[in-house]
């Protein structure tokens, strides 16, 4: 028996993983927030193009005709968390990264350069950011974390580095952010200071050989974020406001604001009476004239974190900030509201919902494949809060979004918001003396339409809400939540109608008792109707639990997953997973082939549908940056296309796989291709398969060639070879498609082309 369990894994295996491209299958896709800009660059090319990092990857936005282009590292990128960026005169983009990653992109051949040189430094930890980029002639000056490196554009070559300034007890170690030539000497720009060194220096690399000026010698602070050379002197912009150099030490810059000063732009087209240079500080947009003069143009409401001139402006939350006549509009790309995909799910329509903390949260969101939309507190103030931290669909596609503090909202079939229930209308507060607080946690529909809505330690003991078909609350279900603390993150729903609880989250840790589950009607032997619990070897820590295609309950904890075979008899039906034993278990997934897709602090993993073997593994390294994070919070299947989502705190990823949702009847095969060529890297995809189907493909003077296996998805794969594993011959070929009854049959005619 095993062996043939194993057999029809292998088939399962090769349905689903087959590798190709066809379709999308194979394919990653990640979706960010831009809206925090990290720094702008002009296209050297084009004045009218600008390109940005952001801590969603970059995108260029051309101001004439208003047209995004995005990247992510589904188009290129190896990080999403950008720093710097800047434009040579070759036409090449170089992008940094906050992990020490720096890019080279060409936009005319799209072609990408990969520099990892500081990322794989082992000497300096994680503290490898690249701040910014500085370009005089061949020579980029990388200014990082690390220190200040010299980088040849023509030649794609590192020469030095130099990562320590000055002595004791004033030295500086790295943290540089700024560079600038003047009067023969190399300054640089520190969080600590400034340096700088003779450009005839035959040592730079000797620390000795470098002066240090900080507070104590004038400047305003010792944090300089920018340098700049202004009117025939050195300018500093610092944390305390703008300073000069006299040739001897550092002076406050009259008329100066006391402010940290972000960032500095020059101006190169000098004039009489006109700005020479602009700056900005959090809120304000400046101008330097011509002596030095200072004044204001603009305040904002948003906070300022970059300038390219005085009409684009970077923000931390709104994109960019352009002036466009008399007025300054917000520009942003489409996409995500925000980069924080805490809990996930996809409704009955392949629209994915997402929620984004329980602190400093941004609402929820909703993408139905082209266009996203976020639901927050600014746009309906019935949503009380944006800390909606949990995500579960409800009866009749219904979706029930979760709140820290506010209750749970609840939106209809298509995502209207129809209600927001709380302690004014029939959930009970989670505060002893706070008749307003609610944390609620997640949400499932039972049988018989009943929705059970957990609350984290209700006064009264009601630990499950439940609202009744005819929209009547119940709150019969009692269960002391405070003598022991107890806590419901959220739950499922088995097929015996048994509730089972998880008491451990995301953003929610107490002392559990062990794994509680609830059922009292068809209640498991030996257990007394209603509440019981079961304890593990393991850990009793429980942070997910799903239900797979075989009634199985599979329950993850901070120790790797444990399986509950039989729910009707859990006592004696249970096995411990020792594979992902040194694991956190955040989320469990099964598709529809009964694959578990699990999600941990270390990546992904894919488990066979008996959990007996490791079928694949992903994380950051070895999708190069296209899982944005190892530390995946959730994951959701869209049933109907394959798709799966992966929801992090730095962005969200998806994988198309044929795991597609079978259909419940013949209409007609598709092939892709159709021509096929072989021999091919590439499999033929057969679409149109009902459940448990076997695929045959036949000459057309009747003689068998191969027989196919496909027991579980909609995606079926041949690859061209006859059952002794010989490719066929040119030819036309007849695919026959049967149901496991032999009561259902669909066929399609294929043209096979030998190379």
């Amino acid at each position: 028996m095993m062996s043939v369990v194993r057999l029809c894994w292998m088939v399962i295996f090769g349905c689903l993983f087959t590798s190709t491209l066809l379709g999308g299958i194979g394919q990653w896709k990640t979706f960010t927030s831009k809206r925090q800009v990290r720094d702008i660059a002009v296209d050297s090319r084009d004045s009218l193009q600008v390109w940005v990092a952001s801590n969603g990857g970059m995108f260029s936005y051309h101001i004439n005709n208003g047209t995004f282009q995005e990247f992510t590292t589904s188009e290129g990128l190896r990080t999403t968390d950008l720093t710097a960026i800047s434009t040579d005169d070759f036409g090449a983009i170089w992008i940094g990264a906050a992990d020490g990653m720096i890019h080279r992109y060409l936009p005319i051949t799209n072609e990408w350069t990969y520099i990892t040189d500081l990322f794989v430094d082992k000497d300096h930890g994680s503290n490898k950011r690249i701040n910014k980029f500085s370009i005089m002639g061949d020579t980029l000056f990388i200014l990082s974390d690390i220190g200040i490196s010299i980088y040849s554009i023509s030649k794609l070559q590192f020469h030095e580095t130099y990562t320590r300034f000055g002595n004791a007890p004033y030295e500086i170690v790295g943290n540089v952010t700024s560079a600038q030539i003047f009067n023969d000497m190399l300054w640089i720009g520190t969080r600590y200071g400034i340096a700088s060194t003779p450009m005839t220096n035959p040592n730079p690399l000797a620390p000795d050989s470098w002066k240090i000026y900080t507070k104590r010698n004038g400047l305003p602070e010792s944090q300089v974020n920018i340098l700049v050379v202004l009117d025939g002197q050195l300018v500093a912009g610092t944390a305390g406001g703008l300073a000069y150099f006299d040739s001897v030490r550092w002076n406050f810059l009259p008329a100066s604001p006391t402010e940290n000063i972000i960032s500095l732009q020059t101006n190169e087209q000098l004039c009489f009476d006109c700005a020479s240079a602009y700056f900005i500080t959090q809120n304000g947009l400046w101008m330097i004239y011509e002596g030095l003069n200072i004044g204001l143009i603009n305040k904002f409401d948003v906070q300022l974190s970059s300038i390219l001139s005085e009409k684009i402006l970077g923000t931390e939350t709104q994109g960019l900030m352009i002036l466009k006549d008399t007025m300054w509009i917000s520009v942003i790309p489409p996409g995500p509201s925000s980069n924080k995909f805490v809990s996930i799910a996809v409704d009955n329509r392949s629209v994915l919902w997402a929620a984004t903390g329980t602190a400093n949260g941004d609402g929820f969101m909703s993408f139905n494949g082209s266009d996203w939309r976020s639901y927050t507190v600014e746009q309906d103030a019935r949503l009380g809060s944006n800390n909606y931290y949990k995500v579960s669909i409800g009866r009749d596609n219904s979706k029930w979004i979760s709140n820290w503090g506010e209750g749970v909202a609840m939106l209809d079939d298509v995502g209207n918001l129809q209600k927001v229930f709380n302690t004014t209308n029939g959930l009970p507060p989670t505060l002893i003396g706070d008749t307003t607080y609610i944390v609620v946690g997640g949400v499932a529909v039972d049988k018989n339409g009943t929705t059970w809505i957990t609350n984290r330690t209700a006064p009264d003991s009601t630990a499950v809400t439940l609202l009744l078909p005819d929209s009547t609350f119940d709150y019969s279900v009692k269960l002391s939540m405070r003598e022991p603390l107890t806590i419901f993150p959220d739950l499922v729903i088995d097929n015996n109608d048994t509730k089972w609880f998880t008491n451990s989250g995301r953003f929610d840790h107490e002392s559990p008792q062990g794994l509680l589950f609830y059922n009292d009607k068809d209640v498991p032997p030996g257990v007394d109707s209603g509440w019981n619990k079961l304890t593990f070897e393991t850990s009793n820590q429980v942070f997910s639990l799903a239900v797979d295609n075989n009634g199985e309950l599979w329950v993850g904890s901070d120790q790797g997953i444990t399986i509950i075979f039989s729910t009707n008899d859990p006592n004696s039906s249970t096995a411990v997973y020792y594979p992902l034993r040194d694991q956190t278990i955040q989320a469990i997934a099964p598709d529809v082939c009964d694959n578990k897709w699990i999600a941990t602090k270390q990546g992904v993993f894919v488990l066979s549908p008996d959990g007996t073997s490791i079928v694949e593994r992903y994380t950051v390294e070895n999708t190069d940056g296209k899982l944005l994070d190892n530390d995946v919070a959730s994951i959701a299947i869209d049933h109907n296309t394959g798709r799966v989502y992966f929801g992090t705190e730095k962005g969200l990823s998806s994988f198309m796989t044929s795991s597609v949702a079978p259909k419940q009847s013949f209409d007609e095969l598709s092939f892709m291709p159709n021509p096929y060529y072989i021999p091919s890297t590439s499999s033929l995809t057969v679409d149109g398969l009902v459940y448990s189907s076997s695929i045959k493909v036949i000459t057309v003077s009747g003689n068998l060639v191969r027989n196919i296996q496909c027991p579980c998805g909609r995606i079926g794969f041949w690859d061209g070879t006859d059952e002794h594993g010989g490719l066929v011959s040119t030819g036309i070929y007849f695919v026959i498609a049967y149901a496991a009854d032999g009561t259902e049959v669909a066929s399609g005619k294929l043209a096979v082309i030998r190379k």
